[in-house]
């Protein structure tokens, strides 16, 4: 009898953990920008196209610090300095519109881009 109700409790999770997993809502994932991209002041790339309530990673390449600022848009910006390669964050679009973005300290180089978002 105790090997049948640990069973059954055994199904029901992996049923519950299933259900879960299939029905959470999902975070949809448009791409992924490079900042530093090849040890340069750049990021790769540097003009995006996605759709609203789309999320883009921004990842910290080669060549350290950096920082991903949107023109007027604090909300969606991150601008304290990365250090580390290999660093992420996320950044969600529900507005569709063009976002310029730069890294502060770099900017005067030309690290900046855009985000295209219909």
């Amino acid at each position: 009898m105790y090997n049948i109700m640990k069973t059954f409790i055994q199904t029901l999770w992996i049923m519950l953990i299933s259900a879960a997993v299939l029905f959470m809502p999902r975070m949809a994932y448009a791409s992924e920008i490079t900042m530093g991209s090849g040890g340069n002041l750049v990021f790769e790339p540097n003009e995006i196209s996605i759709s609203v309530g789309e999320t883009v990673t921004v990842v910290n390449g080669d060549l350290p610090p950096h920082n991903f600022v949107v023109a007027d848009h604090p909300e969606l910006s991150h601008p304290d300095l990365a250090f580390t390669g290999g660093e992420s964050f996320d950044v969600t679009f529900d507005t569709a519109g063009d976002y310029e973005f730069q890294c502060e300290p770099h900017a005067g180089a030309g690290m900046k881009g855009v985000i295209h978002v219909s």
